[in-house]
């Protein structure tokens, strides 16, 4: 999509004056132009703008708020054109299998001009799901799962160090995974996704003992809970573990519980809210 600076302006809160001063001194992006010579910015353009905006409202100056987001996009030249997303995760998926590092991270590098949460849940989770799947079929071995996922893990890690710099004005989300489940992936991107909307997030990563997280939710009183469960439950166990987070919380905490593990029989839980994908997550604020 293409958007006039005006609307530009509103969607990052950067008055138009700045934007055209930020693109002639710091050549920080290229908008497109109409017939008529309008500035026309694209989606890559507004999420970059709108991550300087914040990391400056944080107490960067632009010149280090730059540095850091040039760090995380790499936006296309103009003359090129954006690779298909199924290409790059064909082509991800196979170099992983091959255990080929330096190949895996010449195809990621492909990815510099996305903003890093479509890098999570566009690419890296779809091709780990799909080697997964190959893993459930025998057609790949633990070796390549658990290589892959290394990658991945490395990836995510960075965008999340990248995107969260501890003193975003935003609210406090925490995540943590359930107890005795030691996946983390899907966790991981969605607190890239919160922080990339200006959260600050405490991650506290996979198998968190639950009287842990409730000592973490006493001290921190946060605006949301987020927590994976990959590992299938029956409805039972799991309708006892949302009660028990829900318990738990601060009343002003909103519980969210997603993943594969969430069992699609599972009966509601007042103030809990369950989600299959990480866009359910995020609309859950």
């Amino acid at each position: 999509m293409s958007y006039r600076i005006k609307r530009v302006a509103h969607l990052t809160g950067i008055n138009p004056a700045t934007l055209r001063a930020w693109e002639r001194r710091y050549n920080l992006i290229a908008p497109g132009r109409t017939d008529s010579g309008y500035r026309l910015y694209s989606d890559e353009d507004v999420a970059m703008l709108s991550r300087i905006k914040q990391l400056t409202d944080e107490g960067l100056t632009i010149g280090e708020a730059i540095a850091r987001v040039r760090r995380a996009f790499t936006p296309l030249p103009a003359t090129a054109q954006a690779p298909e997303l199924g290409d790059v995760r064909r082509q991800l998926r196979d170099t992983l299998l091959r255990f080929d590092r330096q190949g895996a991270l010449g195809v990621y590098d492909r990815l510099g001009h996305l903003p890093p949460e479509k890098r999570a849940e566009d690419v890296l989770l779809p091709v780990m799901r799909e080697i997964g799947d190959l893993w459930q079929e025998a057609r790949a071995v633990v070796a390549q799962e658990h290589f892959a996922s290394g990658f991945v893990r490395e990836k995510l890690a960075e965008m999340m160090g990248e995107l969260d710099t501890g003193v975003a004005p935003g609210p406090e989300s925490v995540c943590a995974g359930a107890p005795g489940d030691l996946h983390e992936l899907g966790l991981m991107a969605c607190a890239v996704r919160l922080a990339a909307a200006g959260w600050r997030v405490l991650y506290l990563g996979a198998d968190v003992p639950m009287e842990d997280v409730r000592r973490v939710l006493a001290d921190r009183r946060p605006a949301l809970l987020c927590t994976s469960v990959v590992v299938r439950q029956d409805p039972a166990s799991f309708g006892a573990f949302a009660e028990r987070l829900r318990g738990m919380a601060p009343h002003d905490t909103a519980v969210v519980v997603g993943g594969a593990g969430v069992p699609a029989e599972a009966a509601p839980v007042d103030g809990v809210r369950f989600a299959s994908c990480i866009g359910e997550i995020f609309s859950a604020n």
